[in-house]
């Protein structure tokens, strides 16, 4: 089994436990990720083979490297526009759409943390900075240089809700920190291009 292999297995695997505790909450209705009921692992073979239909869209997507050469990653085609990308930060837009992803590559990073330990300093920034801030979910797939750790949230801004897709990994002595995001009303879409993307991303 391959690290994308391990990857997906852990996922679902993650995911079928929430989903056994959502179905004991009689009033809570299920989220459907796509009017086909598309899975995770149905995007990311539509994303490895070039074309995402979902939802009444398409997007294109192609590996596009950032950080010099550092990060890898499939990114859909003529959508976002690049901001920032050196050899340490990365930051993509869809200003329209309100799609972004920003990531920041660490050398000689702190000891290795716990998610639990990460999240509270996420926490803290929130706080000092007067953001409200509802996790959602919490997980990890991969192993070794290919460990990552996740966390999503929803925030609220003047254009609406948002939903944050936040993860971290680290191996040796460096730590890539990225957050992916959009309009919490588009998760039905969003959500699963922006964990399989992070599933297909290479981290150098």
């Amino acid at each position: 089994m391959n690290n994308i292999d391990k990857k997906i297995a852990e996922l679902k695997m993650h995911q079928r436990m929430e989903k056994e505790k959502v179905s004991n909450e009689q009033n809570e209705p299920k989220k459907e990720q796509s009017e086909n009921n598309i899975n995770l692992e149905d995007i990311i073979n539509m994303i490895v083979s070039g074309t995402v239909r979902i939802n009444g869209s398409t997007f294109i997507f192609r590996k596009k490297s950032y950080l010099k050469e550092r990060l890898e990653m499939p990114i859909p085609m003529n959508y976002f526009s690049e901001q920032v990308n050196t050899e340490t930060n990365i930051a993509l837009m869809n200003d329209l759409h309100g799609v972004t992803f920003s990531g920041t590559y660490i050398n000689n990073a702190p000891k290795k943390q716990k998610f639990s330990e990460f999240k509270a300093g996420m926490e803290k920034g929130f706080k000092e900075m007067g953001i409200s801030a509802e996790w959602i979910e919490e997980g990890h797939f991969g192993e070794g240089a290919d460990e990552i750790y996740y966390g999503t949230y929803k925030t609220p801004t003047a254009k609406g809700d948002l939903y944050n897709f936040l993860f971290y990994r680290q191996y040796n002595k460096t730590m890539m920190i990225g957050n992916y995001n959009c309009f919490y009303k588009e998760i039905d879409t969003w959500e699963p291009l922006i964990k399989a993307s992070v599933l297909l991303m290479n981290v150098k």
